[in-house]
């Protein structure tokens, strides 16, 4: 049997494929290898009472994450993957790949990666090739959720938001400057509470000022990562996770602005990287 995991910061997507079919899928919180700890994953793992029942059947494990570039932490999921799974090969590969499996269709293509936090890479098949490097939610992540929902928090708490937009924010969301703060400061994955804001966004993206503040946020994604590599304009995007699905109109007409070529908008990966393995490996592993 072949276990598929396909992670973001947010969510995981747990797939088990035999040489049948789909044996189980499930969700779980994601996991964001960056910010958790070895003895966290051990945990995590524990409580997935519906893999138990496989465990010693599963052959190969392909676990697709945010973090991949910290080699610590692909060690630390390296060795707890390998302890649990006493009989399985181990693949770790990054988020980024998962999405470019996803989509590929035979012709090279940009891939960005637009959810809890962002990424883009160019993919031919084989190869994938960053175009700038992922520097996580507080340095980077321009046009992810997590930027998103920062700008608006910070808008809120600076009380710049227009009284409209104000009184519905405090009418759905009860926060203050204090829980913001210890949310962000101290308590596990920050950039997965800043992005839980996103929905506000996509309830008002109509309103001028979302409209402004998105937009501004998804320029500066396009032209960090897009837009200073030479070959842009010569090859399709195709865009991949909900803030890109969500805010997509925009990302549109920024595109046409820019001149490029958008070739799909995937919110949820899974199914497509499935079919990728279901295609590429040898299910009676």
């Amino acid at each position: 049997m072949v276990l598929i995991v396909e992670s973001g910061s947010t969510k995981a997507d747990w797939v088990l494929l035999g040489s049948n079919g789909i044996k189980c899928a499930f969700k779980t919180k994601g996991w964001n290898i960056m910010l958790i700890e070895e003895s966290e994953m051990f945990a995590r793992l524990d409580r997935l009472s519906g893999l138990k029942p496989f465990i010693s059947l599963v052959k190969s494990i392909y676990f697709y994450t945010p973090g991949f570039g910290l080699t610590s932490a692909v060690s630390d999921l390296n060795k707890v993957l390998k302890t649990s799974f006493i009989n399985a090969q181990v693949f770790i590969e990054s988020d980024l790949l998962a999405a470019s499996r996803s989509v590929y269709s035979g012709s090279p293509l940009f891939v960005s990666i637009l959810g809890t936090g962002s990424n883009t890479a160019f993919y031919d098949g084989e190869e994938l090739e960053q175009t700038s490097p992922s520097l996580g939610y507080i340095l980077g992540d321009e046009g992810s959720g997590a930027s998103l929902g920062r700008d608006l928090l910070r808008a809120y708490l600076y009380k710049t938001l227009p009284a409209d937009l104000y009184f519905e924010f405090s009418k759905t969301y009860s926060i203050s400057k204090e829980s913001v703060l210890k949310s962000v400061y101290t308590q596990d994955a920050p950039n997965r509470f800043l992005a839980s804001y996103v929905p506000f966004l996509v309830k008002n993206k109509n309103h001028e000022f979302i409209n402004s503040l998105v937009k501004t946020q998804l320029d500066f994604y396009i032209k960090v990562h897009l837009k200073n590599t030479p070959i842009s304009s010569d090859y399709p995007i195709a865009f991949v996770g909900s803030v890109a699905f969500l805010f997509k109109d925009i990302l549109l007409e920024l595109c046409s602005y820019y001149h490029l070529r958008v070739n799909s908008f995937t919110q949820f990966p899974n199914e497509g990287l499935v079919k990728y393995h279901t295609k590429s490996i040898n299910l009676d592993l």
